[in-house]
């Protein structure tokens, strides 16, 4: 007898977590950027560049609240360097300038501790570690002379040994969540940070951390 009302204790925990499992689709607009540091700071100033990170998340509940969140994304992140090049005709300033922009698309992994709150409206802030990986990049030039134009684009060869293409950072992200039956329409902010350089000069001592801010909308279904 206590093992058949074990049985059905275990098979009604399984079907109540199950029934909570929840999948997703997302879209962000991502501003990204490059914490560039070392003995010689070659790309003095780097400003935001905005990208787009889209893909699939998964959560699953645990406990009071209490859940874990993962998911696989496509991001395209990157940053820029701008040098002026500013002169005078005959006393009349002319402005002008070339930007780099370096792009760069990863995949991107998360492993995130959750705790939601809320009923009719639900709140859910998680953290904790990501992996990503780069698949290609290339920098894009563009010049200002009066008018903006491009210049070109140039493929970076990530499998050279001065790049390190996997990275391991830490991501927040904060959701709202507006419950439609099994659906949900969900709105976040998030934040990550790499943890570990992605170049590996030889002979310059920098370093290269990236990191990145998102806002964006999606939704979800719960089994």
């Amino acid at each position: 007898m206590k093992n058949l009302i074990f049985l059905f204790a275990v098979l009604f925990t399984f079907q109540n977590a199950k029934a909570q499992f929840q999948i997703g689709v997302e879209t962000n607009s991502s501003w990204s950027n490059m914490n560039i540091q070392g003995d010689g700071n070659l790309l003095s100033n780097p400003k935001l560049y905005n990208g787009i990170k889209t893909g699939i998340s998964v959560a699953y509940p645990i406990y009071a609240g209490l859940g874990v969140e993962s998911g696989l994304y496509y991001h395209r992140t990157g940053f820029k360097v701008s040098q002026a090049l500013d002169f005078d005709v005959y006393n009349f300033p002319i402005k002008a300038g070339v930007t780099a922009i370096p792009q760069f698309h990863y995949l991107e992994t998360p492993l995130l501790l959750n705790y939601t709150f809320g009923d009719k409206i639900q709140g859910t802030i998680g953290f904790g570690p990501y992996v990503g990986f780069a698949l290609d990049g290339e920098i894009k030039t563009r010049a200002n002379f009066l008018v903006d134009f491009n210049l070109g684009k140039y493929d970076i060869n990530l499998r050279n040994d001065i790049f390190n293409q996997t990275e391991i950072g830490l991501m927040g992200k904060a959701e709202m969540k507006i419950p439609v039956q099994n659906w949900a329409i969900k709105f976040n902010g998030q934040f990550q940070h790499g943890l570990n350089d992605l170049s590996d000069e030889p002979i310059l001592n920098i370093q290269t951390r990236r990191y990145a801010i998102g806002l964006g909308a999606g939704v979800s279904y719960t089994f």
